[in-house]
């Protein structure tokens, strides 16, 4: 596969859940979005549903992935980060593995990566594999300046060297600190998470009623 600045670009982000999700750990779920932008114009949208604080973020992504390129000329993946509702993982090394499409992961922000390991060791018997993944992914990212805003964020990408990551990056982020597809994907994926989640206690109301 030939990887150029130009062709189509897929974005995957969750939506929103409700915070007493992750406290009745009752297997609820949220959205999860992937946006496809071609040529710097959104072109395409999939959906589906991932667990909150669950282990099939990567199982959905993939399947995610796997249907974008069904249809189009994809040339990388980017994700928001590992943790999706809130600490389901999507490790990019294995969703590479799986798809053989370059994954570009995003951090905007700084993470604490000791509050993080805290966090999962107090909640998931499991925190030993998740905090892996985040770690391993974190401790190899790398940071990319962003002149035109300005501001620094890091980046972890498998199946592109930061060179072309980073010249991405710069075309798909325009004016802003995050590219165009995951821009697209949060937005929609928020959005509908919410309508999800009403939905989901109107049902439970409808249940009790």
């Amino acid at each position: 596969m030939t990887h150029t600045l130009d062709g189509c670009f897929l974005g995957i982000d969750d939506g929103y859940f409700d915070i007493a999700y992750k406290k009745a750990r009752l297997g609820h779920r949220t959205v999860l979005a992937g946006a496809v932008v071609c040529n710097n114009a959104f072109e395409n949208l999939f959906l589906d549903v991932v667990t909150v604080d669950g282990l099939d973020a990567l199982s959905v992504a993939s399947r995610i992935v796997e249907k974008t390129v069904a249809l189009h000329d994809i040339k990388a993946v980017f994700l928001d980060g590992v943790t999706y509702a809130g600490f389901n993982i999507i490790d990019p090394d294995r969703l590479y593995a799986i798809s053989s499409i370059p994954i570009v992961v995003v951090f905007r922000h700084k993470l604490e990566l000791e509050k993080v390991r805290e966090a999962l060791v107090n909640h998931f018997h499991d925190y030993k594999y998740r905090y892996g993944v985040i770690k391993k992914t974190y401790a190899r990212s790398f940071e990319l300046h962003l002149t035109h805003i300005p501001t620094t964020i890091r980046v972890y990408a498998v199946g592109l060297n930061s060179d072309r990551v980073g010249k991405l990056l710069l075309k798909l982020c325009g004016i802003f600190a995050d590219p165009l597809p995951l821009r697209i994907a949060d937005k929609i994926a928020s959005a509908l998470g919410k309508i999800y989640v009403g939905q989901y206690f109107k049902e439970k109301r409808n249940e009790i009623n």
